[in-house]
């Protein structure tokens, strides 16, 4: 072969170890176009301005210690367990899939491009890693992007993307199935993201620029942050979120099914929405699609807080919750219809029209300010607001 020696050491990794120990290699140049190397392992290795092309004929145990730059990538390879392994200025073209192991760690896609023309969704490209990967200033078009441990994304552009977990069909046994961490912070999601169905631990999306972004069929057994989103609508409806929703600093002035924001509020155990700004557009944060079919007693939201927002239309029907309270907001129209609450609150609080007709409430206090706002309380047993 062209590369001579170095060839062998990349056919046997533990012939490379032996005579080389963790001396670094530096490959330049190279084009592995169709090159067939199969279960061993590369380490201490420097790959600069490489081509890597073909199907699947590069398939790893292991991939340590190594680097790529300026390299270009495309077709179908299995890099192994990837354990502190960067990827710098890379680009990955049409339909190619590169997958890391289940010990992959410190895994670093950096400054690199993932180019596909082809917008059809069951032709995406994928780069996926069965345990954790970060990537930064990456940009991606019509790929998807999977962590089954975690998926850390920094300063990212994805257009017509997708974010991926494990797949339940994957394993018998369902109780095995790894549960992510996605931490999604400054990227820019305007050219349409979708999450299938996730499997996850925590969500945290910060900073981030949205188009449309929902969470639907999403499973977070820990908490979910939103924060910092300026531009774009969220849609955190139809999601099991078992630990605490909090979304705070935020500005929602993007009209998409007739809503401005939208979030299953009463799911989480607590739920805390703080400093949002919303379009006149309604913003429903209760999201039954409906009338609930089921009490739960007791519910499993134990405290839901509103403080300090400015939503014109605010909806917060069909709530079951131990413990509403709204604080420091402005409203035009302040909806809690159909509610069973332990204790609500509402209290310094501006607004036009508060209906809370057939709540039933075993505590409450609620302050409207004198003056023209309307109440309505049909059906309700909140005998009296002050």
């Amino acid at each position: 072969s062209a590369f001579g020696k170095t060839y062998d050491y990349l056919l046997d990794g533990h012939l490379r170890a032996k005579e080389l120990g963790r001396q670094r290699i530096s490959i330049n140049n190279a084009d592995f176009t169709d090159i067939r190397i199969r279960d061993t392992s590369w380490q201490y290795i420097d790959f600069i301005d490489c081509e890597f092309s073909g199907l699947y004929t590069i398939h790893l145990e292991w991939l340590t210690d190594s680097t790529f730059k300026n390299c270009h990538f495309k077709g179908h390879f299995g890099l192994g367990h990837a354990r502190d392994v960067k990827f710098i200025n890379c680009t990955v073209d049409g339909e190619s899939t590169i997958a890391f192991f289940s010990k992959s760690t410190g895994l670093v896609f950096e400054g690199s491009e993932f180019l596909n023309p082809n917008g059809d969704p069951n032709h995406q490209g994928f780069i996926s890693s069965k345990n954790e990967m970060t990537l930064i200033n990456c940009k991606a078009r019509n790929f998807a992007w999977g962590g089954h441990n975690k998926l850390s994304l920094k300063n990212c552009k994805l257009i017509n993307g997708s974010l991926d977990t494990a797949y339940s069909g994957e394993y018998s046994d369902k109780s095995k199935m790894p549960y992510s961490d996605f931490l999604l912070e400054d990227c820019d999601f305007t050219g349409g993201v979708s999450m299938i169905n996730p499997k996850l631990n925590s969500l945290i999306l910060r900073n981030c620029k949205l188009g449309v972004f929902q969470t639907e069929g999403s499973i977070v057994r820990g908490d979910v942050l939103a924060e910092g989103i300026k531009e774009g609508h969220l849609n955190l409806s139809a999601s099991k979120f078992q630990g605490k929703l909090m979304v705070r600093n935020c500005s929602f002035y993007r009209t998409y099914d007739g809503y401005s924001f939208r979030c299953g509020g009463c799911v989480p155990t607590h739920t805390l929405l703080e400093n949002i700004d919303c379009s006149s557009s309604p913003t429903d944060v209760t999201s039954t699609f409906g009338p609930r079919k089921e009490w739960k007693d007791p519910p499993p939201n134990k405290l839901f807080i509103i403080r300090n927002c400015k939503i014109p239309h605010l909806k917060v029907d069909w709530a079951q919750t131990e413990h509403l309270r709204i604080e420091n907001c402005k409203f035009n129209n302040l909806d809690i219809k159909n509610g069973r609450i332990g204790k609500l609150e509402i209290i310094g609080c501006t607004l036009v029209k508060l209906d809370v007709s057939n709540t039933q409430v075993k505590t409450h206090d609620v302050r409207v300010p004198e003056g023209d706002a309307e109440c309505v309380t049909t059906g309700s047993n909140i005998a009296r607001i002050r």
